[in-house]
């Protein structure tokens, strides 16, 4: 692929900033880097160090997801310190740009995905023509459905209210609403959320109130885990369980018969202590409609950088259909980033 004329991809969450270069498809992901969000005031100087370090010269397509709403011109990041407007980007590049939602490009990806890319927690499978819903937790917590024709719907479900579902969720749940004015589970599935769980195990297990705020970083708590420190492997295994029944909850409100798709790179920093079937068990676990829950497929996305290939479908698909306009096209919002 010749440099010049290049197709940009780019997965901007709160942490980190992942770009690419498109080759032939969307699974030919070239010069794939990896930025830190905050050694740049900007999108703009992100991009400018990414082009320069690749020697390209000149895009012809542009495609940005987002870990933020993408309804307005102005792109506000609620995780990171950037924002852009999309209408400025676009002038600034100098060729077609395309802003999707963050797991808006998860959702696209799932198409092109090879078979060992995914891995199933339980026996059920998507069914064809289904309905699909794609969940990430990151340095928030993203959400976004697919329908069966293809069409994907962003969405703020990771800031519902947190539903404690036994005495010990309670307990967490009296504690933080203590330091929250309102418990969303993105408070508590994400890697703040970590924090908190490990804050608020901490006053249960120990009844000090004197706790600082945060008292330990996620990565900390990993570590403290990795060493069998009680108060972290208890905050993962809520981690885990509220996740898990989340999951059947979009599973629900969704009614994803295409299946629910894990993704983010927190999971596979948890994943020595990931216990899929304690997951599908509480993915299940829903009363009345615990026999549909059983049926939906429960899967993780095991692939590198889903959202450079949900990015770099949706710019070829735009570069086929020139007639397309993303001011008309459906926009939203969600939370997942990485």
């Amino acid at each position: 692929m010749n440099p010049a004329g290049a197709i940009l991809i780019a997965d901007i969450g709160g942490t980190n900033a992942r770009f690419a270069l498109v080759g032939d498809g969307p699974r030919d992901l070239r010069s794939v880097e990896v930025l830190a969000c905050a050694e740049f005031e900007g999108i703009e100087d992100a991009i400018a160090r990414y082009l320069e370090r690749r020697g390209v010269d000149e895009i012809v397509e542009a495609c940005i997801a987002v870990a933020g709403p993408i309804h307005e011109d102005l792109v506000d990041l609620p995780n990171s310190p950037w924002s852009f407007s999309r209408a400025a980007l676009r002038q600034h590049l100098a060729a077609p740009l395309e802003i999707l939602n963050d797991f808006t490009a998860q959702a696209l990806a799932i198409d092109v995905l090879d078979p060992d890319e995914v891995t199933w927690f339980g026996e059920a499978r998507p069914r064809p023509g289904g309905i699909r819903t794609v969940i990430g937790p990151g340095t928030g917590l993203g959400i976004a459905i697919q329908t069966p024709g293809g069409e994907v719907v962003p969405s703020e479900g990771g800031h519902v209210g947190f539903a404690p579902t036994d005495d010990h969720e309670i307990e967490l749940l009296k504690i933080l609403i203590s330091r929250y004015r309102r418990v969303s589970v993105e408070r508590l599935v994400s890697g703040p959320g970590l924090e908190n769980l490990y804050w608020a195990n901490l006053h249960i297990a120990h009844g000090r109130d004197d706790v600082p705020v945060p008292s330990r970083t996620a990565p900390q708590i990993v570590d403290l885990a990795h060493d069998a420190d009680a108060t972290a492997l208890q905050a993962i295994e809520d981690f885990f369980d509220i996740l898990g029944g989340f999951c059947g909850d979009m599973a629900l409100a969704s009614w994803a018969t295409g299946g629910v798709f894990l993704s983010g790179g927190m999971l596979h920093r948890l994943v020595p202590f990931l216990d899929a079937e304690r997951i599908r068990a509480r993915f299940e676990d829903k009363g009345r409609f615990t026999r549909f829950c059983e049926s939906v497929a429960l899967g993780w996305i095991q692939a590198e950088h889903p959202g450079l290939l949900g990015c770099a479908v949706a710019a070829l698909r735009h570069m086929e259909a020139p007639a397309f306009s993303p001011e008309l096209a459906p926009r939203g919002g969600a939370g997942g980033r990485a």
